[in-house]
Formats: C-alpha cells, structure tokens, sequence
C-alpha cells in the first residue's frame, strides 16, 4: 500500500500548486480511484458491506462527482483558472508546513513506524490540506473542492481500519456523501444563474 499512500498524497498536494479547475478535479478522481485501489488490496469485497464501500470510492468518488462539477463548469464557461488556495509563496510554504506537521503528528500516534504511521500522516496531511482550501477560498468551486478534500481524508483514516463499516452504517456515509455532492451541484447551478453573477471572479482571466 505504500506506492499507493505516496502516490495520494501527490494527488492531494500537487493540485494546490496547478491552479486550473480541471487539475483540481482530476486530483479528487485520482483520490478516488487510490482509495478504491487501497480498499482493493484487501482482496476483492466478499460482503455486502465491502462491496458498499468499493462503490462508494470507485463510482461516487472517482467517477460520480468529479465529473458531474465537470460538467457544471463546463455548461458555465468557467474560467480555465481557478486557485484553491492564493497563488503565492506564503500559501505554498504553508501547505508544505502543513504536510510536516502531519508527519510529526504520525509519529506522535505511531512511534513505531511503518504503513501504519505514513497511513496516518497522509490522511492528516490531506485533511489539513483541505482545511487550508476552505480557509483560503470563498469562491463556491473552491469550497466544493475543499470539502470533497476533507471527506476523501477521512475515507483514508476509514481503510485504516480492518474491515469495511457494518452495511447499514456504510450505506449512511454513502448516502450523506451523495446527498452532498448532489447539494454542492445544485448549489454551484443556482449560483451562476441567479441575477448578477458574473462568469468569473474578480482577478481570475477568462
């Protein structure tokens, strides 16, 4: 799994420096699809509950809501541009920060070390990451994005455990998370047609 949890947290931090929205969503669907790739070398899903979660990360995760933001911008002419954090050193050097202190929390939970403690400090390092697109950014795209960040971390905290959620408790987090890509969609089409809303933001070239 190691591969995998260096090659997420590529996913996770390299968008952050590539500031177009496609590149952002091509980084929730590579999160997405690593995760399904996680959960997978725990074997293929032999319950229902497995099976759920696989679901959850490989269709709604990586293919579902990356792509239906996708088409959100692409019907609104959205600016190729569009930072998630500010396009700046101090922006920059806080994310790297952000991934250190990360490092050092997983230390702190598992000092012995292992895929356990880069497990550990990869979910952090993620969740922190998308605290800082949510903090950074009022821009509704950015929010969306940072949000998705937080519930893909949390998902990678999750397969640290050994085994899936019991089926009704998976079936819960699935719907919550669907139910909320669905409200950021319509939230993001709403906003766009209401009156007095502008193609791109103030600063952002068309």
């Amino acid at each position: 799994m190691t591969p995998l949890l260096v090659a997420f947290l590529l996913a996770a931090g390299a968008p952050l420096l590539v500031a177009t929205w496609r590149t952002s969503l091509l980084g929730l669907a590579l999160q997405g699809a690593l995760l399904a790739a996680m959960a997978l070398e725990r074997g293929w899903p032999t319950t229902a509950a497995a099976a759920a979660l696989l679901a959850d990360l490989l269709l709604l995760r990586t293919w579902f809501a990356p792509r239906l933001l996708h088409r959100i911008l692409l019907a609104q002419a959205a600016p190729r541009r569009s930072d998630v954090i500010p396009a700046n050193l101090l922006s920059w050097t806080l994310a790297g920060a952000l991934v250190l202190a990360a490092f050092q929390f997983a230390g702190l939970v598992e000092p012995a070390g292992g895929e356990p403690a880069l497990q550990v400090a990869v979910a952090a390092a993620a969740l922190l990451l998308g605290l800082l697109v949510l903090a950074s950014q009022d821009r509704p795209f950015a929010q969306a994005v940072g949000l998705l960040r937080l519930e893909n971390a949390i998902a990678l905290f999750e397969l640290g455990g050994p085994s899936a959620p019991p089926l009704p408790v998976q079936l819960a987090l699935t719907s919550v998370l669907l139910l909320t890509v669905l409200t950021l969609g319509r939230f993001l089409r709403r906003l766009a047609a209401a009156p007095g809303a502008v193609a791109a933001p103030p600063g952002d070239p068309a």
